[in-house]
């Protein structure tokens, strides 16, 4: 297999050359590649790290349970985090410092609602900037809008605007940050569209001002990059929440109001299924996780995947190990295995209202973003594949959308008769199975018993090894 490279659509790759004029105002976004641009989008690969008060409560979309003294991380290690992220060959991190909950891991003057009122006092904040510093990381830091303990009551009020008072609070927050910890690269707002334009413009001025070289990124959420939203304007850097740029890559050139900006990308993902830490998390298959860091570097946009930390302040064993071997298929990409699923045909039982975008080549496209789909009530399907010839396989990578299957077989037909090389119950968003090794030209997975119509996002059969 050839080493992967990082291929730009000739548009986009005339528009990445730093224009050594341009000049960076701490009142606007730039209009070209600026020195601070280019660094960042030389980073590449960073870290997420969500980890607070959501972490001990449980919930990040009510303040029940979440009094400060539930805080209580039993063996905090900010500086493993860090680690971790600079062994995996990540090149900067974000840190969610403040989150929906409105709790803060730094001491903040006049705050009631931090760690300096809860059971474990550490600076967070404080902690996560010298890791970054000692292990070469460039430092990053994510700051809500939707705050509950701010804007009152016990649940999230979305689409409420900010009022004066909190809009001080927040400035008085960012001011904070910006003068403790002058080298903070990255400043995510997120939940921006709360905010109205002018107070968008204030806290993007605000923080240009205490720290110029700082990129500010006001999230636009679950968009492709192809415009940036009213709502997160004005911003440095536009971000995919889980969505990938379009297939043809990320033009960082931008026309907003009749002006003309450079804009780079970041895709945020996770490597569980949650933002922040839940008990029986599972981790993404690695052949996922290459496909989204494989994919959102061929498009030219920077992948920030995120970990979460569990109760004990560190991160969990298996979402380290993910990382790692995440790092060893990216530093060796020959040790990817393609699946033996190439110019097959298909055949499926039912397709959701026989529309092709739901047909079952979408599951074998290598394409994590495709999916084959049934009608809803579908409570058995089959999929039917024919590799027009016999391929030997010994692996299957399932990802399966809503988890819906409880019970299946994969089979392969021999002499005419299908015969069964794995059962199973349930299947999930990333299962990964291996088996006795198999020598055949039709398989087919059933799908025996299902809550509601199944979906497969991806379906994959490994060669050997």
């Amino acid at each position: 297999m050839r080493k992967m490279q990082t291929i730009l659509p000739l548009l986009i790759v005339a528009a990445l050359t730093w224009d050594a004029c341009a000049v960076e105002s701490p009142s606007v976004p730039a209009n070209k590649r600026t020195k601070s641009l280019a660094q960042w989008e030389q980073l590449k690969y960073g870290m997420f790290i969500h980890y607070g008060m959501s972490t001990f409560s449980g919930d990040y979309r009510t303040s029940r349970n979440s009094a400060s003294k539930v805080y209580t991380p039993t063996d905090l290690d900010v500086r493993q985090w860090v680690a971790t992220a600079r062994r995996a060959g990540m090149k900067y991190a974000v840190l969610t410092a403040k989150h929906t909950l409105g709790h803060c891991l730094w001491d903040s003057e006049d705050y009631d609602y931090d760690v300096a009122t809860s059971t474990e006092t550490t600076d967070v904040v404080a902690e996560f900037m010298a890791a970054c510093k000692a292990e070469s990381i460039k430092p990053g830091i994510y700051y809500c809008v939707l705050d509950i303990h701010n804007e009152g009551g016990t649940e999230l009020k979305w689409k409420a605007p900010v009022g004066a008072e909190y809009e001080a609070q927040i400035k008085r927050h960012l001011t904070e940050l910006h003068t403790n910890h002058p080298d903070i690269f990255e400043q995510w707002i997120d939940i921006p569209h709360k905010l109205s334009a002018r107070q968008r413009w204030d806290i993007y001025r605000l923080i240009k001002k205490l720290n110029p070289d700082c990129l500010v990124i006001m999230n636009a959420a679950f968009t492709d990059g192809t415009e940036i939203p009213k709502g997160a304007w004005p911003t440095d850097l536009t971000n995919g929440e889980r969505t990938l740029p379009p297939p043809s890559g990320h033009n960082p050139l931008q026309r907003i109001d009749g002006e003309e900006y450079y804009v780079p990308m970041e895709m945020c993902e996770t490597v569980t299924g949650n933002w922040f830490w839940h008990p029986g998390d599972r981790t993404r298959s690695i052949r996922h996780l290459h496909y989204l860091y494989r994919e959102n570097l061929r498009r030219g946009a920077n992948f920030l995947l995120n970990v979460s930390p569990d109760t004990t302040g560190q991160i969990p064993a298996d979402q380290v190990k993910a990382l790692m071997d995440l790092k060893a298929m990216i530093d060796n990409p020959m040790s990817f295995r393609p699946s033996v699923i190439t110019d097959a045909k298909l055949k499926a039982s039912n397709v959701f209202q026989n529309q092709d975008q739901y047909g079952p080549q979408n599951a074998v496209d290598n394409n994590w973003a495709t999916r084959w789909a049934t009608d809803a009530g579908v409570k058995s399907a089959l999929l039917e594949i024919d590799l027009g010839e016999a391929r030997t396989f010994d692996t299957v990578v399932i990802n399966e959308g809503w988890d819906r299957i409880r019970k299946f077989q994969l089979q392969y037909e021999l002499d005419g008769k299908w015969r069964t090389c794995l059962a199973g119950t349930l299947v999930g968003p990333d299962y990964e199975k291996q088996f006795k090794l198999v020598a055949a030209r039709r398989v087919r997975l059933n799908i025996i018993e299902a809550t509601d119509g199944p979906t497969l996002w991806e379906f994959q059969l490994l060669a050997p090894r």
